[in-house]
């Protein structure tokens, strides 16, 4: 038995070697040969693990950028504070800037 494909129009033998197995079909086999079909397929979507994957790497890219930008901030405040002619304790700056340069460290390992 032989079987015309839709798609490239080549009269082809009906049987696995030339055609995809479609059991719900009348005589079991697909209407496109194997070749045709799999010029026709798309590329796979990707794994929703993979867009998830990727989104929480942007997010720590964008908060270790935020970090750093604290630093930068709190230092400079720092800075101004204990240039003024008034007496600030800075403890707080400095175990907040010990913190946030421990966060540092966590997300660039």
């Amino acid at each position: 038995m032989k079987r015309t494909c839709n798609c490239c129009q080549k009269e082809q033998p009906l049987n696995k070697k030339h055609f995809q197995v479609v059991k719900s079909f009348k005589q079991g086999f697909s209407f496109c040969c194997i070749d045709c079909d799999e010029k026709s397929k798309k590329p796979k979507p990707r794994d929703k693990k993979d867009d998830k994957f990727l989104k929480e790497k942007l997010e720590v890219k964008i908060q270790h950028r935020d970090l750093t930008e604290l630093v930068n901030i709190l230092g400079y405040y720092k800075g101004m504070v204990e240039s003024d002619e008034h007496e600030i304790p800075t403890n707080n700056i400095d175990r907040m800037l010990e913190k946030i340069h421990h966060e540092l460290e966590k997300h660039t390992k």
